[in-house]
């Protein structure tokens, strides 16, 4: 028996397991002087399972949560120093102990791969964040993992699968989850809206499709209105009495008088939402631009914000992480039914044959993107793909170009390099044909990276924000081309279980080849070295890291030829990572 099999096969448990605790902002608070920590094999509960990591990637995630400690959107607040972060989200593992209230449900030996944006109770619970994650040679999966609001978080894999191809899974998912967001075409049934009209005796206002023909509200919800009348306020009291919604009635000025206190709206909020923020905030006309600001800071997770205006609007501040991480959208239009505001707001798929740019291409999610968008059965027509670095452009072109042409796209390379937004804008507004975009994959979490991309939409386009920016992170927004030429800006953070799922499906079926986008490997005592690379971009893809071989350094697929040549020769056309290569990995490196 090989030492790769006996790694698989064996479950004995030594006394203690090495792991990365975090205790603060910046790579000096990970680890004690740069390495691993000691400490003793955790027991698990009845309703716990203990499992080894088997392999764990490295996302760029990671480097923000180092960056920022308890500054990190997801860790605000939390007492590092005492509680301290295990990240690792990407993550392949295998079952060693089970609980006894779980043996009918678990066997040792079974090997899974981790579904990380856990919600347990409606809070989100994120393994890497909150929940201790994979930079740990032994680790607990607790009660929410397995008893989620989804189901279990853990979903088996077939024992054909590479480590690496297992913990690749996560970040896959995270790439087919933003072309799944679906914006509400209606306020939310059980919810809470907040309309408001400025009367104008040249205008009636209307809401024509106010709920879902299938909509259900057996809680109820509330109408909180201002300035309606009409059919507008026709069809909001029709909305109210047959679905049971409250009717709350604020003066027909509130927006002119009070609604310009940002105290007054906070006041709205705490009375109808406990301070969690309105689900619809809904205003019509040409309200003080104070009223729209407030309005639009008012929402909650998950909060829609439509309005109809007739006129151009000064920019407005936009916090663009809560449309990364709250997923929130702002919708527009000129017309009179605000229920095209709703009706304009598209699914983020890609838009066939059309024209899709993705900024900051050339890093590992980058490449997942690119491969995404070819293997569509209606790809688009052009794609371009910008970057800053110009041997990961190398790399996109070596990658990519024979599959784009096979497709019948037109693929091309933008670095942008030492320019000024302005002298990008124009040039990448000429690659697209002076026409814009259909669609945008934003990988760059600079704030100017936003403002520069969103003017070059055509009408009805989509800005897509995959990499996060801090909540707070306020940008000037002209929201005008929200209702003049339906632009979006949308957000995803994470992935669903039926995402991991079915990426998983495709990853062992071989139509997805998430073992592609590994560019580095490293060994547990190389995690703080390797993601500062991730930080650098050093790698052109991924690294992944292997729990159980601690004293593997950190190395890129190509040094493989000089430093191990005996891995390397198993790689796949010199490239790709195989299970021979993993195989053969195990035999070298495993104590």
């Amino acid at each position: 028996m090989s030492r790769y099999q006996h790694y698989q096969t064996d479950l004995t448990l030594p006394s203690t397991t090495t792991r990365w605790h975090l205790y603060g902002a910046g790579l000096e608070s990970l680890g004690k002087s740069g390495l691993p920590e000691s400490v003793p094999i955790p027991e698990p509960n009845p309703n716990q399972l203990l499992v080894r990591m088997d392999a764990v990637g490295i996302c760029y995630s990671d480097v923000k949560i180092t960056r920022l400690g308890p500054q990190h959107p997801r860790l605000t607040g939390r007492d590092m120093i005492h509680h301290p972060v295990i990240m690792g989200h990407e993550v392949a593992c295998t079952a060693v102990k089970i609980g006894q209230n779980l043996t009918q449900r678990f066997k040792p030996g079974q090997r899974f791969v981790v579904q990380a944006d856990v919600f347990y109770g409606g809070k989100s619970m994120a393994m890497g964040y909150v929940l201790e994650g994979g930079f740990t040679q032994f680790g607990i999966i607790p009660e929410p993992m397995i008893e989620g609001d989804e189901g279990c978080y853990l979903i088996p894999n077939s024992p054909d699968l590479t480590y690496v191809e297992g913990a690749l899974v996560e970040p896959w998912a995270c790439v087919v989850a933003s072309y799944q967001i679906a914006p509400r075409r209606a306020p939310k049934p059980e919810g809470v809206w907040v309309v408001i009209a400025h009367a104008d005796p040249h205008v009636e206002y209307q809401f024509s499709a106010l709920l879902d023909a299938n909509a259900t509200a057996e809680d109820g919800g509330t109408i909180i209105v201002a300035g309606a009348t009409g059919k507008l306020r026709q069809h909001l009291q029709f909305a109210a009495q047959s679905h049971g919604m409250r009717w709350v009635e604020l003066p027909e000025n509130w927006a002119f008088d009070e609604g310009r206190s940002s105290e007054t709206w906070q006041s709205l909020s705490q009375t109808h939402t406990q301070g969690e923020g309105f689900d619809d905030v809904i205003l019509m006309g040409n309200l003080p631009d104070e009223t729209t600001q407030h309005g639009l800071d008012s929402l909650g997770r998950g909060g829609h914000f439509l309005f109809s205006r007739h006129r151009a609007m000064p920019p407005l501040d936009v916090d663009m992480g809560r449309v990364h991480y709250d997923n929130v959208v702002i919708a527009g239009t000129t017309g009179w039914d605000i229920s095209e505001a709703y009706h304009h707001t598209r699914h983020s798929q890609l838009i066939p044959s059309g024209a899709l740019m993705i900024l900051g291409a050339g890093g590992p999610m980058g490449q997942m993107q690119i491969h995404y968008a070819l293997s569509q059965p209606q790809p688009p027509r052009l794609i371009v793909a910008v970057d800053r670095h110009a041997e990961r452009i190398e790399s996109l072109k070596e990658q990519f170009e024979d599959l784009a042409l096979k497709r019948q796209v037109d693929l091309v390379f933008f670095n942008a390099a030492d320019l000024s937004t302005d002298v990008q804008s124009e040039n990448l507004r000429a690659l697209s044909g002076g026409f814009g975009y259909d669609d945008i994959m934003c990988l760059s979490s600079a704030p100017e990276a936003i403002q520069m991309a969103y003017p070059l939409l055509t009408s009805e386009g989509l800005l897509n924000l995959f990499a996060g920016v801090p909540r707070g992170t306020r940008l000037p927004i002209d929201l005008t081309p929200f209702a003049t030429r339906h632009l979006r800006i949308l957000g995803s953070s994470g992935s669903s279980l039926a995402d991991m799922k079915r990426c998983l499906e495709l990853t062992e079926t071989g139509e997805l080849p998430t073992r592609r986008v590994l560019a580095a490997i490293g060994g547990m005592n190389s995690v703080q070295q390797g993601i500062d690379a991730m930080a650098k971009h050093l790698y052109p893809g991924k690294i992944v890291i292997f729990p159980h071989l601690p004293d593997l350094p950190l190395m890129g697929l190509q040094e493989l030829q000089d430093r191990l040549p005996s891995v390397y020769q198993h790689l796949e056309d010199g490239r790709f990572w195989t299970r021979q290569a993993e195989q053969e990995l195990f035999e070298q490196f495993l104590k």
